[in-house]
């Protein structure tokens, strides 16, 4: 007796839960009385089965406005989100707008040589070089204008086995400041004349927080040289240095020109 009261009283309980989740995801356009009157002409329909394919049809545009709205509107979790990708995004790399000239010295020995370099003792690198605020537009980044005028000379102390390689170069490229996690790294691209016939300068230049703030910049150099000696072969080296530039804005190129 207390089996059968249970499922008599379970059975009705269970149907009312049913029907209510259903009446809470119940969709209007897919009512059967209304998706059998679309088939159905308006002149062959009754009063009363036009008024209720009227009503059906307001109810079906409203329910499709709201389930729209829905989608549109993104939670506040997605937002956060989203917002963090973006500011993540913006954070590892973006390109950095220079307004300044900052010419400068540098001073750098060789980490890693090639077979052709590899045999000299001493070594002696050194250079000028010249950033300038002249960009160029190329998409998202700013690459900018930059001279370099350098000087690597490889020699024997060996008074009899005494030789040199190397000489001046002269060299024009593109600059692109970056920002990587707070860190504000300098890649420079470079060609120009070596002493013997073309190459390629690859320069990493990370300035020192310190200077940051400081019109007199510091920078560590990482500068990889490329030079092609002959038609079908080439050297170079890997060299690291400091360097030593002073900024230069429009008011202090102003009043220079002023002095001449």
């Amino acid at each position: 007796m207390i089996k059968v009261l249970s499922i008599k009283f379970i059975l009705p309980v269970l149907f009312i839960f049913l029907s209510g989740v259903e009446a809470q995801d119940y969709n209007p356009c897919r009512d059967r009385r209304f998706v059998s009157l679309l088939k159905k002409d308006l002149d062959d329909m009754s009063d009363r089965e036009y008024n209720y394919f009227i009503k059906k049809e307001e109810d079906c545009s409203d329910y499709k406005k709201k389930k729209k709205k829905k989608k549109k509107k993104p939670t506040k979790l997605r937002k956060r989100v989203s917002t963090k990708k973006k500011a993540k995004k913006n954070q590892i790399i973006k390109p950095l707008k220079e307004t300044t000239f900052l010419p400068g010295i540098y001073f750098s020995s060789p980490l890693i040589r090639l077979q052709m370099t590899s045999k000299y003792e001493n070594v002696s690198i050194s250079g000028l070089k010249l950033e300038t605020p002249i960009s160029i537009n190329l998409g998202k980044l700013n690459p900018y204008l930059v001279f370099e005028y350098r000087s690597y000379i490889f020699s024997n102390s060996e008074k009899e086995k005494k030789e040199i390689f190397g000489g001046k170069a002269l060299l024009v490229g593109l600059k692109i400041p970056m920002e990587i996690f707070k860190i504000k790294p300098e890649i420079s691209m470079m060609t120009g004349k070596f002493h013997f016939t073309r190459g390629v300068l690859i320069c990493l230049d990370l300035p020192q927080k310190l200077s940051s703030n400081s019109p007199l910049k510091i920078k560590y150099s990482l500068r990889t040289n490329i030079i092609q000696t002959s038609a079908k072969s080439g050297t170079g080296w890997v060299d690291f240095g400091l360097s030593f530039g002073y900024t230069l804005n429009k008011e202090i190129i102003s009043s220079i020109r002023n002095l001449f």
